[in-house]
C-alpha cells in the first residue's frame, strides 16, 4: 500500500508539472502577439495606453518568471494550490491585455484639439457627475483645516482668490502668456516620461523610458552628465530645493540617488515591490517620499540612502504624489481616481477627493498649497480649492488624455501635457486654454516642467526628444 501511495503520489506530481508546464507554454505563446501589436500602433491616440499596457506586460512576464521559478523548485508538491493561483492570475492579466489591446492600437483617429470634436474608449470607469468629495477624515468643518497650512505663506499667491465664490466677471483678468519656443534638446532613444528643473534655473533632469537620466544646461541646451545606472525604464525624478540632489525612481523597483554637482550616485534604495511613480524631496532636503504602485507611499533619508518607514501601506496602485512648497500636504493619486490629502508631520489622512475622476496621470498644487490640480486619463483637468474641497474647474480634452500637469509661478494658470502632441495653458476661471503649443510631430507630450521663475518651459516627448520655450 505504500508503494502504490508513493507511486500514485509521484504520477500525481508529474501529471501536475505537464499540466502547469503546457499552460506556462500557451501563455508564453501569445505573449509575442500582444507585443507584436503594441509595437505597431495605429494612432498617437493609442500611444499613453500603450505605455500603460507595456507596464502591465513587464507584471505579467515576472509572473511567468515566477512560474518557472516554481517549477524549477524541488519543493513543488508543496505548491501546487500557489501555482494554480499564479496561472489563473497570469491568465486573467492576459485576458484583460487582449480586451484592451484593441483600443489601444485601433482608436479612433482623434481630431485635433482646435475642432473640439472626437472622443475616444475609456479603460477605467468613471463615476457619475453627482457623486460628491467624501472625506475620510473627521467631520466636514475638518476639511478647512487643509487650507490652514498656507495662511502663513498666503502673500506669495496673493492673487489667488476662490475663484468659484466669485461671478465670472470678477474673474482676474487672464494675461496671455507670450511663449518663444527656442530649441529642441535630443539624445534620448524613447519616451521623455520626467523632468525636473533645478531651483537656481540652470540645469534640466530628464529621466526616459530609455534607462538613463541626462543632466542638459537649460539655456544652452548642453549635455552635462548622462547616468545609466537603472536596469528599466525610468518614470519620475525629483530634484531638492538646495539643488544638492537628484532621485530618480522607475520600473526596476529601486530609487537611484545622485549628487547633482558631482554626478556621483551615492545610494540605491531598494524596498518596492511595484514600479516607482513618483518621488518627492522635502524642504528640509535631507528626506524623500516616493509613491509605488506596490501601494505604498515610503519614507526615506537622503544622506545616508536610509529607509525610514512606510507612511501608508494601503494607498492603492500610486501614478503621482504631489507636495506643497511648505512641505505641510501630501496628495496621491492613482488607478482608482481616488485623491488623498495628506497632513505630513504627523503623517495622518486629512481627507479624501472621488468626485468623477477616471485614472490620475500626474498631481500639482499651487504655490501657495491652497489649490491642487489633477490630469486624468480621460483627458480631463480637475482642480480643487483645499480649504472647502470644492472642486473649481474641470477642463474637457477628450480627444487625448491629459499626461501631466503644473501650476504656474503665480498660482493661477494650469500648464498640461498632453497625447494629441500639445502643451496647453489654462487660466482659471477659463473655459477654453489661452495657449496651444504644438508640438511639430514629435509625438504626444509625456512630461513638463516650469522654471522657478515662470521663465523656461520644457515637454518632454514620445519620440525621445525635449522641446524648450522661454518666457518673452
Amino acid at each position: 500500500m505504500a508503494q502504490l501511495h508513493r507511486q500514485v503520489s509521484q504520477e500525481s506530481q508529474l501529471l501536475y508539472q505537464q499540466q502547469l508546464k503546457q499552460a506556462l507554454a500557451s501563455l508564453q505563446a501569445k505573449l509575442p502577439d500582444y507585443l507584436a501589436q503594441i509595437e505597431n500602433p495605429a494612432s498617437e491616440l493609442g500611444a499613453i495606453k500603450i505605455a500603460q499596457l507595456q507596464a502591465r506586460i513587464v507584471s505579467v512576464e515576472q509572473s511567468l518568471r515566477n512560474v518557472v521559478d516554481y517549477l524549477n523548485s524541488a519543493s513543488l508538491p508543496n505548491h501546487i494550490e500557489q501555482l494554480e493561483a499564479a496561472i489563473a492570475q497570469v491568465t486573467a492579466d492576459l485576458d484583460q491585455l487582449q480586451y484592451q489591446i484593441p483600443f489601444a492600437t485601433n482608436p479612433e483617429q482623434p481630431t485635433h484639439w482646435h475642432t473640439e470634436a472626437g472622443g475616444e474608449p475609456s479603460l477605467f470607469p468613471v463615476a457619475s457627475e453627482s457623486v460628491s468629495p467624501v472625506r475620510r477624515a473627521g467631520e466636514a468643518g475638518e476639511a478647512g483645516e487643509a487650507g490652514e497650512a498656507g495662511e502663513a505663506g498666503e502673500a506669495g499667491g496673493a492673487g489667488e482668490e476662490n475663484i468659484k465664490a466669485y461671478p465670472s466677471a470678477f474673474v482676474p483678468e487672464p494675461i496671455l502668456p507670450n511663449w518663444d519656443f527656442r530649441f529642441t534638446v535630443k539624445g534620448h532613444q524613447d519616451w521623455v516620461s520626467a523632468l525636473a528643473i533645478s531651483s537656481d534655473g540652470q540645469i534640466l533632469a530628464s529621466g526616459s523610458l530609455d534607462k538613463t537620466v541626462k543632466l542638459w544646461h537649460l539655456e544652452t541646451g548642453d549635455l552635462i552628465h548622462t547616468f545609466s545606472d537603472h536596469q528599466q525604464g525610468v518614470l519620475c525624478l525629483s530634484l531638492s530645493p538646495d539643488g544638492q540632489w537628484l532621485a530618480s525612481g522607475g520600473f526596476d523597483q529601486t530609487i537611484k540617488v545622485w549628487k547633482l554637482e558631482t554626478g556621483e550616485l551615492c545610494h540605491t534604495l531598494t524596498g518596492h515591490n511595484g514600479s516607482v511613480r513618483s518621488l518627492v524631496i522635502m524642504p528640509d532636503n535631507q528626506t524623500l517620499i516616493s509613491g509605488s504602485f506596490d501601494q505604498t507611499i515610503k519614507l526615506w533619508q537622503l544622506d545616508q540612502g536610509k529607509f525610514v518607514q512606510d507612511l501608508v501601506q494601503d494607498a492603492g496602485r500610486l501614478s503621482a504624489i504631489a507636495l506643497s512648497p511648505d512641505g505641510k500636504t501630501l496628495a496621491s493619486g492613482g488607478g482608482d481616481g481616488i485623491v488623498d490629502l495628506w497632513h505630513v508631520q504627523p503623517f495622518d489622512l486629512e481627507f479624501s477627493l472621488t468626485d468623477n475622476l477616471s485614472s490620475i496621470n500626474s498631481l500639482a498644487l499651487s504655490p501657495n498649497g491652497r489649490r491642487l490640480a489633477a490630469a486624468c486619463t480621460d483627458g480631463t483637468l480637475k482642480v480643487w480649492q483645499l480649504d472647502s474641497a470644492e472642486r473649481v474647474e474641470s477642463w474637457q480634452c477628450p480627444s487625448a488624455p491629459a499626461m501631466s500637469i503644473i501650476f504656474s509661478d503665480n498660482g493661477q494658470s494650469a500648464i498640461a501635457a498632453h497625447a494629441d502632441g500639445t502643451i496647453k495653458i489654462w487660466w482659471l476661471g477659463i473655459d477654453e486654454p489661452l495657449l496651444v503649443l504644438d508640438n511639430n510631430d514629435a509625438g504626444s507630450v509625456v512630461s513638463v516642467a516650469l522654471s522657478p521663475d515662470g521663465q523656461w518651459l520644457a515637454g518632454g516627448n514620445r519620440d525621445g526628444t525635449v522641446k524648450l520655450w522661454q518666457q518673452l
